[in-house]
C-alpha cells in the first residue's frame, strides 16, 4: 500500500510567470533532482500574449530557440542627439511571454513528475506533519484545497512589509502597441532603448521601439512616475510619436497587439522568504532592478542558484537583491527622478554620450568593479547625485 500523500509534493511553484516557469525549467534539467514531485499552480495556465521580456546577454543564456528577435545595434536619443552603436560584448533580445509559456507548459504537461493546477492562491502557512521533531513543511492554500511541500517557491503574493518613511515608490508604466505599417519605415537590426525627445510633462518619459521587420514594430510609451495614465492618454502619445518620428497617421498602420504594464521602481526591499518554507521569487523576491525594471536575466541567475543549492542539499533561500553599493546607486537615481524629474533626461543623455553601450550595460548588469563605477559617475552631473545622497542618508546608513 502506497504511503505517498497525494497532496504533498517535494516542491510547489506558486505562480506560472517568468520566474515560476524558469525555476521549473532549471529543476527539470537537473540530473540530481530527477525524482522530485512538483506542483505548478496559477489562476490560469493558458499562455497569454501580453508581455515582452527584453534582456541583453553575452551568449550564455539557455533557451535561445525561444527568442523572438535580436538586435545588434542599440540607439538612444535625447536633446536631438542620437547615440547608435553596436555593443561588442552583448546582444539585445526579446522573448514573448506567449512563446516562453507555451514551450515550458508543454514540457510540464508531458512530464509525469509535474502536476498542473489552475486555482486561486489565497495564502501560505507552515506545519509539522507528525511530531515536533518532524521537518517543517509549507502549506499552500488555494480555491481547490490545501497542498503541502518541503519547499514552496512563490511569485504570486506580495510579502507583508512596511514602507520606509524616506523610501521612493515610483512606477515604470507603459502602453505598448505592436503595429504593422503599409510601407517600410523601421530598421529591424536597431532597437531604440530610449527616445527622450518627447514631452516630459508627467515626469521622465521616453519611447521604446523594437522593430521586428521593416514594417512591424513594438512601440512603448513609458513613464517613470507615481501615477499611471488612462489608455486614451497613452494612445494619444503613441499616435503623436508615430506621426512626428515616422510620419505615420492612423491610416498608415494597423495595431496588431497591445500590452500594458506597471513595474515597481522602488527603494523598497523585499524579503527572500515569505515564511520559513516559502521562498519569494521574481518581483516579489526583489529581483526587479529598481532603476531600470529589467528582471529577466536576474530571474535566471536566481533560479540557477536555487537549483544549485537544492542539488547540494542545502537551503534554497537565495538573496536575489543587489549588493549594497548597487542598491545605493539605484536609490540615488530614484531619488533624483522623484524630486528632480527634469534631470533624468540630462543624466541618461550624458550616460550614453560619454560611455560605450558595453560599459553601460555591464554596469546595469552589476558586473562592474568600483573603479569602473566611479569612472561612469564622473561622466554625469554630480550635483543631483550629491543632493540625493543627502536626502537618502538615513536610509543609506541603515543598510539601503
Amino acid at each position: 500500500m502506497s504511503s505517498i500523500n497525494p497532496t504533498h509534493y517535494d516542491y510547489i511553484i506558486a505562480g506560472a510567470g517568468a520566474s515560476g516557469l524558469s525555476l521549473l525549467w532549471y529543476i527539470t534539467q537537473s540530473k540530481q533532482l530527477q525524482n522530485r514531485r512538483i506542483l505548478l499552480i496559477d489562476r490560469t495556465l493558458q499562455p497569454a500574449d501580453d508581455k515582452t521580456w527584453c534582456f541583453w546577454d553575452s551568449n550564455d543564456l539557455p533557451m535561445k530557440d525561444w527568442i523572438h528577435h535580436s538586435w545588434d545595434t542599440l540607439h538612444v536619443r535625447a536633446y536631438d542627439h542620437e547615440f547608435p552603436a553596436k555593443p561588442r560584448q552583448f546582444g539585445y533580445h526579446c522573448m514573448r511571454s506567449v512563446d516562453y509559456s507555451r514551450a515550458l507548459l508543454k514540457l510540464a504537461a508531458e512530464d509525469p513528475r509535474i502536476t498542473l493546477l489552475e486555482a486561486d492562491l489565497t495564502g501560505f502557512g507552515t506545519t509539522r506533519p507528525s511530531s515536533a521533531t518532524a521537518p517543517l513543511q509549507a502549506i499552500v492554500h488555494t480555491s481547490k484545497g490545501d497542498f503541502t511541500a518541503d519547499w514552496v517557491f512563490q511569485s504570486a503574493l506580495k510579502p507583508t512589509t512596511r514602507q520606509h518613511p524616506t523610501g521612493v515608490y515610483l512606477k515604470q508604466h507603459f502602453l505598448g502597441v505592436e503595429i504593422k505599417t503599409q510601407n517600410a519605415c523601421f530598421n529591424p537590426s536597431q532597437a531604440t532603448l530610449m527616445d527622450f525627445d518627447t514631452p516630459q510633462h508627467h515626469g521622465l518619459t521616453f519611447f521604446y521601439v523594437l522593430p521586428f521587420s521593416t514594417n512591424e514594430a513594438l512601440i512603448e510609451y513609458t513613464f517613470f512616475t507615481k501615477t499611471v495614465l488612462t489608455r486614451e492618454e497613452y494612445m494619444r502619445g503613441v499616435e503623436s510619436y508615430l506621426t512626428e518620428r515616422f510620419d505615420l497617421d492612423a491610416s498608415d498602420y494597423e495595431i496588431t497587439r497591445e500590452e500594458i504594464g506597471v513595474i515597481p521602481m522602488e527603494t523598497h526591499r523585499y524579503p527572500a522568504l515569505y515564511n520559513k518554507r516559502v521562498v519569494n521569487m521574481g518581483t516579489m523576491g526583489g529581483l526587479t532592478k529598481p532603476s531600470t525594471g529589467y528582471t529577466f536575466t536576474r530571474i535566471h541567475r536566481h533560479c540557477a542558484s536555487i537549483v544549485s543549492n537544492l542539488e547540494q542539499g542545502t537551503s534554497p533561500v537565495v538573496d536575489g537583491e543587489s549588493k549594497f553599493r548597487f542598491r545605493v546607486y539605484d536609490m540615488m537615481l530614484l531619488s533624483i527622478l522623484e524630486h528632480q524629474p527634469a534631470m533624468g533626461k540630462r543624466i541618461f543623455h550624458d550616460l550614453f554620450q560619454r560611455n560605450t553601450y558595453d560599459r553601460v550595460l555591464t554596469f546595469l548588469e552589476e558586473k562592474t568593479h568600483p573603479f569602473q563605477e566611479l569612472a561612469i559617475f564622473a561622466t554625469l552631473p554630480y550635483t543631483p547625485f550629491l543632493q540625493s545622497i543627502w536626502k537618502m542618508r538615513r536610509r543609506i546608513l541603515s543598510g539601503a
